[in-house]
């Protein structure tokens, strides 16, 4: 297994947390960069129950040592491996390490502590949250940045070692002087073929205590509207008022088999296949071109594809001519022959 599978496991597990070792990990941390340990360790079910308990500003907890564990460590190794490697070289392990993981995890981090805030309507609780939030180590999630150092020969190795013991035993957590808050994994996180929060059938990324994220291709869409993805009829999508959400619905349905099942009939059908064509209310219409291959597959049967062509297309020959980026006058003669 690569690094990078190493490390994307790492951000974007799900597995039940062992407590046990989490909090070894987190004690081993405190006494590497901070000379101490937490006399007290809280579990949360997630970031917004973890981010309501710091908002409460509880001073038992005594003050916060982000910097100390995290944010500093950080800076310095940055600083000492630009020094070793120069900033172009640095640049590019940056990219060899980060490059591909770093911004899908920012936009999850980014998008998580977003919900976090906005879980409650009062605008100076939704402030106390933000707060709170800048306070946190995303465990985890710290994927994003950590395997730029792994394996360097650097003056904080030992720190930068004992974060990435955290990383692959917590999600996001709080460190203060006297107490760790610890937040277990996630139960549920789907992500689309670009890592985006993407589910149709429930939330996108959810907790325990049921804080979740319900998204579509990333866009946040509203619980009850998430709820009625698995239960889509035709008339359903016809007649949301939304053109944006019957977009969302098509998709999840299938614009093919939305055709097929709404009773439409092909506009039009020559040697190249069937044009279909199905209006939709203010918006353009769903126009498709059914084709089926030429080749046999291996039983004998011949597949059928739909492929989604622009609403302005007048012939099926037109249609599968643009999926080639050609003409309908350069494609006829090469289906001809």
């Amino acid at each position: 297994m690569s690094d990078l599978e190493t490390w994307n496991q790492v951000a974007y597990s799900t597995a039940p947390v062992n407590r046990r070792a989490a909090a070894d990990a987190v004690t081993a941390l405190y006494e590497v960069a901070a000379g101490s340990e937490p006399r007290e360790i809280i579990w949360c079910a997630s970031p917004a129950e973890a981010a309501r308990l710091v908002a409460a500003g509880d001073a038992r907890f005594g003050a916060s040592l982000r910097e100390k564990l995290r944010t500093e460590p950080w800076r310095r190794a940055r600083a000492e491996l630009i020094d070793q490697l120069g900033r172009e070289a640095w640049s590019t392990a940056w990219r060899e390490t980060c490059g591909e993981i770093a911004p899908t995890v920012a936009r999850l981090v980014e998008q998580i502590g977003n919900a976090v805030a906005e879980s409650v309507d009062d605008e100076s609780e939704q402030t106390r949250l933000r707060l709170a939030l800048t306070f946190a180590d995303q465990g985890q999630h710290n994927a994003a940045w950590l395997p730029l150092f792994d394996d360097r020969e650097l003056s904080d190795a030992p720190i930068l070692a004992a974060l990435k013991r955290v990383a692959e035993q917590v999600h996001w957590w709080w460190a203060f002087e006297h107490v760790a808050i610890l937040c277990e994994r996630p139960t549920e996180l789907h992500l689309d073929e670009r890592g985006r929060l993407h589910h149709g059938d429930g939330p996108a990324l959810a907790y325990a205590d049921g804080f979740a994220l319900h998204r579509w291709r990333g866009v946040t869409i509203p619980v009850e509207f998430a709820q009625t993805l698995a239960t889509l009829t035709p008339d359903v999508i016809r007649n949301e008022p939304n053109a944006e959400l019957r977009r969302i619905m098509l998709e999840h349905y299938g614009h093919d088999r939305y055709i097929v099942d709404s009773g439409a009939e092909p506009v039009q059908q020559d040697i190249a296949g069937k044009l279909w064509r199905v209006n939709l209310p203010d918006d353009e219409p769903i126009t498709m071109v059914e084709v089926v291959n030429s080749t046999a597959e291996p039983d004998g049967t011949f597949h059928t594809y739909w492929l989604r062509v622009p609403p302005h297309t007048r012939t099926a020959t037109e249609a599968v001519a643009w999926t080639f980026g050609l003409s309908e006058q350069e494609y006829a003669p090469l289906i001809q022959t």
